[in-house]
């Protein structure tokens, strides 16, 4: 944990998305904690979707950054996933 600084939800990614946004984080030395959330895996008709073809969501990888850097983590953030 990274002292007693309150950490801040980047967002939740597919694992290749939070690949490439942790990557650019390490790259820029912005510390970071990721969790697992699988929460989709249990969501009543997901079986049918993938039966149907329909490629239904998965599990996700939040992200957290300390408070200090977040204003860093979000242009990141920007940088590679624009609206």
């Amino acid at each position: 944990m990274f002292s007693e600084e309150m950490l801040h939800q980047v967002g939740s990614f597919d694992p290749s998305e939070a690949k490439r946004l942790l990557a650019a984080f390490e790259a820029k030395g912005i510390p970071f904690e990721v969790e697992s959330d699988h929460s989709a895996l249990a969501k009543p008709g997901r079986w049918l979707e993938q039966y149907l073809g329909m490629y239904p969501e998965g599990s996700k990888l939040v992200v957290f950054v300390p408070e200090s850097s977040l204003p860093k983590a979000e242009a990141i953030f920007r940088e590679l996933f624009p609206i």
